[in-house]
């Protein structure tokens, strides 16, 4: 725990208070001292057996109340608070004189204590006569420390200490802790040491790891950092909290005296979180993590730690704080991993690390995207497509529980990515079958653009039935090219020509020479000579071989009327013109056109 004010204090510490409800108005008389020392252990089943008889026993009313006293106050010495409490009850019985009335206070009030409920300073006695009961400044001391009041702590702090040998064994080692690191705390640097020998009558107590850790409190509060350091790692071999605060103190003292590295560092909290889980400590070192990633720069650590904190914390008001600094470190990450500024096998690595924690979130499959999409943009295929099916299937998930959460034309976008990953990739087949099995967008202009890709890949697949069959409007070049040569690759030469002329007319100045040559010989062999002719005298400058353009040219000129004596002749012609046009598409081809 620690003092409000900013004065550390033990975790586990039973937190004490002396009131419960509010004080009454008629003057109450001090209850009369604790005996707990008549409850030993050797003695705790022959006591239980006694006092339960006697509870049982009573008859209904203020001796059955007494009763109920005894027994609540023999759990209370024994640090039994569940037993304790059950008996006691939560409303003071009635018929209770003015003593057995205080006496109640103080027992209930001793349960609140040890439960770590505490009360505001200032309400912690009914009235000035209770300042004089003998057990005040020990319970008084150690409900200051609950409430953070330094003030309080100093002046009950001696008194405490000379009270507490009055308690059982089992109830010293339960406050002898708490008690020591308070005045650490208030520096009462002679009552600590004091505090400190007493251990040597608790032997098992002082081998637990709460010893060495409050001795290591001691020598960094007195300066003597090496002596501390010693005392930490000791505590930090232990299984429990104080093991815990030893490993979080173990690091702030490495970092500030510069003896760990910021690595080091959030590698011993990472372990830390692995030694000890579930309570304010294991929070503690989650925060400590965060906030040493995200000052030495290392945004992934710091995105683990506060994904951790919203994983395991989500109640905690910590959360609210951890979920704003995610929120910023995300869009920071995925921002500088997406235009370049962090390698692909570091955002790889991040972006690994960091999924487990965040994909829950609706807004991370977005951020899932602009991962793919860099792996796509850097030629990292098929790991790009198996992100964007990943981000679907998360998607489709989301979209069970709320059918509006994503849209159709999302869902269809994410494939048509997935899909042209895979057909980067020269994964064609599979990329078919992607887009055969996506829903449609909606949208037009996306459904035009989704159709043409089907297409593109349903031809690479060796579908050319199917790719031919898909509806495209809005037909780009690549499109229109994509069309002659499927017309061309079935041998149906009036649509290649159909096909290629369209394509050279709407872009005649990305018309290349492998485009000429194919529709030279699909306008020849479809006994278009219009075209082929047309074709045969651009083609010098779209193929740049003078000798073949010659050739083609003079082959494709219009003969003169021939007469039946020359038909054969004019058959051999023709052939040789093809002939001639085939030369020149193998060239063409050859040429990379």
């Amino acid at each position: 725990m620690e003092l409000r004010g900013g004065f550390p204090l033990m975790g586990g510490v039973l937190a004490l208070c002396l009131l419960c409800g509010p004080a009454a108005a008629e003057a109450i008389p001090a209850p009369p001292p604790f005996d707990f020392a008549q409850y030993t252990q050797a003695g705790f089943l022959a006591d239980r057996d006694v006092l339960t008889a006697g509870f049982a026993a009573a008859e209904p009313g203020p001796s059955r109340a007494v009763a109920r006293l005894n027994l609540a106050e023999f759990y209370l010495a024994h640090v039994m608070l569940p037993e304790g409490r059950s008996v006691l009850g939560d409303e003071m019985p009635d018929g209770l004189i003015p003593a057995e009335q205080a006496r109640w206070r103080a027992i209930a009030a001793g349960f609140d204590i040890m439960e770590g409920v505490g009360v505001p300073s200032g309400t912690l006695l009914p009235n000035a006569d209770w300042a004089n009961w003998q057990d005040y400044h020990l319970w008084a001391a150690l409900n200051a420390i609950t409430q953070g009041d330094a003030e309080e702590l100093e002046g009950n702090l001696a008194g405490a200490a000379d009270r507490l040998p009055a308690y059982p064994p089992v109830f010293v080692e339960a406050c002898l802790p708490a008690l020591l690191e308070g005045a650490i705390a208030v520096k009462q640097w002679a009552l600590a040491e004091r505090l400190s020998r007493d251990f040597d009558n608790y032997p098992e107590l002082k081998a637990q790891p709460v010893y060495s850790f409050l001795i290591g409190r001691v020598a960094e509060q007195s300066h003597h950092p090496e002596k501390a350091y010693a005392a930490y790692r000791e505590a930090a071999k232990g299984r429990d909290r104080y093991a815990q605060r030893a490993r979080l103190a173990l690091v702030d003292l490495g970092l500030a005296k510069g003896a760990l590295t910021t690595d080091q560092g959030l590698s011993m909290l990472a372990e830390a979180n692995l030694a000890w889980r579930g309570d304010r400590f294991d929070l503690q070192a989650l925060e400590q993590r965060a906030h040493l990633g995200e000052k030495s720069g290392r945004d992934v650590e710091a995105l683990i730690a506060y994904g951790e904190i919203l994983t395991r914390f989500p109640d905690r008001p910590q959360a609210r704080t951890a979920a704003e600094a995610a929120d910023r470190l995300l869009k920071a990450f995925y921002a500088k991993g997406a235009a370049g500024k962090t390698s692909l096998t570091a955002f790889t690595a991040g972006h690994q690390r960091l999924e487990p924690y965040y994909e829950a979130r609706a807004d991370f499959q977005a951020y899932a995207e602009q991962f793919a999409d860099r792996l796509l943009e850097l030629g990292a295929t098929t790991q790009a497509s198996s992100e964007y099916r990943k981000i679907r299937e998360a998607l489709s998930v989301q979209r069970k529980d709320n059918p509006e959460a994503v849209s159709q034309d999302r869902m269809a976008y994410l494939a048509l990515r997935e899909a042209e990953a895979l057909a980067r990739g020269g994964q064609f087949a599979r990329a078919a079958k992607v887009l055969e099995a996506s829903e449609r967008p909606a949208d037009a202009q996306e459904l035009n653009q989704f159709n043409a890709l089907q297409a593109r890949v349903l031809a690479e697949a060796g579908k050319t039935d199917a790719a031919l069959d898909t509806k495209v409007t809005a037909q780009s070049i690549d499109h229109l090219r994509l069309q002659a040569q499927l017309h061309w690759k079935k041998g149906d030469w009036s649509a290649a020509t159909r096909s290629y002329r369209a394509l050279w007319k709407t872009a005649s100045g990305d018309f290349s020479e492998t485009d000429a040559v194919q529709l030279l010989l699909a306008a020849y062999r479809s006994g278009d000579l219009t075209t082929a002719r047309s074709v045969a005298e651009v083609f010098p400058r779209l193929a740049g071989r003078e000798d073949l353009n010659k050739l083609v040219a003079s082959l494709l000129a219009e003969p003169a009327k021939l007469t039946p004596l020359m038909d054969a002749a004019a058959r051999d012609r023709l052939r040789n013109a093809g002939d001639a046009i085939e030369m020149v598409g193998a060239e063409a081809k050859r040429a990379g056109g």
